[in-house]
């Protein structure tokens, strides 16, 4: 799905006075148009999106003990260690809920990322993520190594919660992240958040997530500034994921007094995730991070 859905947003017109959504919109419960900014976008941010009507079902297909079933980039379940077990061996449905709400849609600059990729810097910095995932998932050959801007794009994610959580009046267990990226080597180039927030009632949400799409500025300054420092470095800063006695084995720089978000709000456990990436940390070179000016 999530190819499809990035594809359908880069054909999302710019917003103007009086809009409403038209007849498919209001069938599909989906509503967006993209930002006229009033100022020249951040360095790295190519677009935002802002998703006034958005519906989500959610489904229950099964359960796991102790440990979560992995996905892969697009969300899909992948055969593997953890196996899903079904809710019932005579069951032909499944319990599900629908629930309506509005989105802040930000697409980052595809050719600036491409660049920052190809920094020794970075490829040095993957292959060290790349130890710790093959501590932990190198047994699953149909799950390849997610490369460093999954890691960079989740961890910017997060610490774009915490700072817009501030301001647009929902707790930050209230927001809600999906990741759009491309795996390593991919011919079609991916890179977007969508943070998003829903609610089970029919009419949605109040529109406090949207009007925050218009301070992206300011919100990824506060992002960037929240990133910086850990409560726990230089520790945090220097975790090494393939060593880490507590098999952490997914994360670079992160833990809990950085980058954590409760369960509901991120879509991977609060696994592989990296501020190192994202914005300069004690111990690590500057040029290691994407927004290194900004931070």
């Amino acid at each position: 799905l999530r190819p499809a859905e990035y594809e359908y947003v880069q054909g999302v017109p710019f917003e103007k006075p009086g809009d409403a959504p038209d007849e498919e919109e209001e069938a599909a419960h989906f509503f967006a148009r993209r930002l006229h900014p009033r100022a020249p976008l951040p360095a790295g941010i190519e677009r935002v999106v802002l998703v006034r009507k958005l519906r989500e079902v959610r489904a229950q297909i099964g359960f796991t003990r102790l440990a979560p079933a992995e996905a892969n980039l697009d969300g899909d379940i992948m055969a593997g260690k953890v196996k899903t077990a079904m809710l019932g061996h005579l069951t032909d449905w499944l319990p599900a809920i629908e629930e309506h709400g509005e989105g802040l849609w930000i697409q980052l600059d595809t050719q600036a990322l491409d660049a920052w990729e190809q920094r020794a810097e970075v490829q040095a910095r993957a292959q060290v993520l790349r130890a710790g995932w093959n501590r932990e998932l190198g047994d699953l050959p149909d799950q390849p190594f997610f490369g460093p801007r999954y890691y960079f794009l989740h961890a910017l994610s997060h610490l774009l919660i915490q700072a817009i959580s501030l301001e647009c009046g929902y707790g930050a267990s209230a927001l809600r992240e999906r990741i759009y990226c491309s795996a390593p080597g991919a011919t079609t180039s991916m890179a977007a958040i969508l943070l998003s927030t829903t609610t089970p009632g029919s009419e949605g949400t109040l529109g406090g997530l949207v009007a925050q799409g218009r301070n992206i500025g300011e919100h990824l300054a506060r992002a960037l500034e929240l990133g910086r420092l850990c409560s726990n470095d230089p520790v945090c800063a220097r975790h090494t994921p393939e060593q880490d006695p507590a098999e952490q084995h997914l994360e670079g720089a992160a833990c809990h007094g950085c980058l954590y978000l409760a369960e509901v709000s991120c879509e991977r456990m609060n696994r592989m995730l990296d501020r190192a990436l994202v914005v300069p940390v004690i111990d690590q070179p500057s040029a290691l991070a994407f927004f290194a000016d900004q931070g």
